[in-house]
């Protein structure tokens, strides 16, 4: 059972980071105003306007916007840009004379197409919720957080939970249909995803999930890149209108769970020593500290709470009425 704790250690950091992605502009047209929008736009891309093809270069960003004029220029052929994806602001691929928004959503959708993840683009594209949850420092009590808050948010929206902790105790399955299994058979090619899943898909309450792997090598050899295509079929195959992501200790999968998510939530322990593996997650994310609304890394100073989840008939109950479900309904967006 969880014990109860006082308002007093109840704790969250309202310090949010977002991460910037830079993206060129060599356009003396539209470029100072689109310039302006995605300054003030929730969607955390860093603009860089440029003023010619060296410029442009030292810039070192994934996707470049090239305006009509500079498309044509000589100097783009000698230009080494071979690092970049360059986008022209041409009617017949990239049309400049249309609202911001609509141009953005463009420029996602023609990243998606080259694998580029840009931050917050597939939820943006799909207008549907992934909430990604992680601890730098291994917080024993993750899990039972992804499995509160998901079956909150279950009881108003479809929501599919998947753990991928190399080690889990919660909601394991004892035969071969788990997302180790999953992963292998829409590797394969052969079914859509959307055909698959429903047999690999359980419920608990109202909240459906996926079983974590019985064998972490399941695990082993999924990459950052094959992370966000899972999530990007599941958020186009597949109608949940949220997904949640129990996230293990490792940084391929939380760098990768950032770039498609709508939050990520890292939950941390009151100590100098967890502060600590606060802020090297942060430095390795790349994170930088913004006030715009968005793609959002918080902090989550999680309350102490001795115990354990009780793994009966009443772990429903004791999920949804217990002093987790009150921290998470009075501190959690």
């Amino acid at each position: 059972m969880f014990t109860a704790f006082s308002n007093k250690q109840i704790q969250i950091s309202r310090e949010e980071c977002a991460i910037q992605t830079k993206i060129a502009i060599l356009d003396q047209e539209i470029g100072p105003g689109l310039c302006r929008y995605l300054l003030g736009h929730p969607s955390c891309l860093q603009p860089v306007l440029c003023s010619d093809w060296e410029e442009l270069e030292d810039v070192k960003a994934p996707i470049a916007l090239i305006g009509g004029n500079y498309w044509q220029d000589e100097a783009r052929k000698n230009a080494s840009t071979q690092h970049m994806f360059l986008i022209p602001l041409i009617e017949k691929v990239l049309s400049p004379y249309q609202p911001a928004d609509q141009l953005l959503r463009q420029i996602y959708a023609l990243a998606l197409e080259k694998d580029i993840y840009l931050p917050g683009s597939l939820c943006e594209l799909s207008e549907r919720e992934v909430v990604a949850v992680c601890s730098p420092h291994g917080y024993d009590f993750q899990t039972g957080f992804c499995l509160v808050y998901g079956s909150l948010q279950a009881q108003t929206k479809r929501t599919l939970y998947i753990n991928f902790q190399y080690y889990s105790g919660y909601l394991t399955s004892e035969n071969s249909m788990h997302l180790g299994a999953l992963l292998y058979e829409i590797g394969t090619g052969k079914k859509t995803l959307g055909k698959c899943l429903p047999k690999y898909v359980n419920r608990f309450g109202n909240l459906e999930y996926i079983a974590p792997v019985n064998e972490p090598m399941d695990l082993e050899d999924l990459e950052g890149k094959d992370f966000m295509r899972l999530v990007q079929r599941l958020l186009q195959e597949c109608d949940y209108e949220l997904i949640v992501l129990d996230l293990p200790v490792s940084p391929k999968f939380i760098r990768a769970a950032y770039a498609c998510c709508s939050r990520m939530y890292s939950l941390q322990r009151e100590g100098i020593l967890f502060h600590q593996s606060q802020t090297r997650l942060l430095e390795d994310l790349n994170l930088e500290k913004d006030a715009t609304d968005g793609v959002k890394f918080q902090i989550v100073c999680m309350p102490k709470i001795s115990g354990s989840i009780r793994l009966d008939a009443t772990m429903y109950e004791e999920l949804l009425f217990g002093e987790m479900a009150d921290f998470i309904r009075n501190n959690i967006s």
